[in-house]
């Protein structure tokens, strides 16, 4: 079993059919929802699937299904932002030029050594650096 941080834009991509790379997207969830792999993620991605299923769909409904559903998936773990995982974060950010959120991302792959899943090429580059 692989442990993987995996981006909000896979797991976005991965439920809703219209998305670009849905296919290999779904691929990579069912992984997890299988339980081949498991998931670890920072809260953020939590949030930013749902709001981005919201933005996509208008569905506040669907929105709050997805919320339900992600919280009970045994194969995943959703970690606490604390001061040293913002601090390490932060300095991810400082060093590498990622975005917020995507450096804590990178920073709970990192912590807990896990393989960072994402679709975002530019946050990809990024977090190359941090794995070296």
């Amino acid at each position: 079993m692989k442990k993987l941080t995996i981006d909000s834009s896979v797991i976005v991509a991965s439920l809703l059919v219209n998305e670009p790379r849905h296919e290999e997207a779904s691929r990579i969830w069912e992984s997890v929802l299988s339980g081949v792999n498991s998931a670890i993620m920072p809260y953020s991605i939590f949030v930013e699937v749902v709001a981005a299923v919201k933005r996509r769909t208008g569905s506040g409904q669907l929105s709050r299904e997805v919320m339900r559903e992600l919280r009970k998936i045994e194969n995943i773990a959703f970690v606490d932002l604390d001061s040293k995982a913002a601090e390490e974060a932060a300095e991810i950010a400082i060093r590498t030029g990622a975005r917020g959120m995507d450096a804590l991302v990178i920073q709970v792959a990192k912590d807990f050594g896990s393989e960072l899943i994402t679709f975002d090429e530019e946050m990809m580059e990024k977090a190359k650096p941090v794995f070296e």
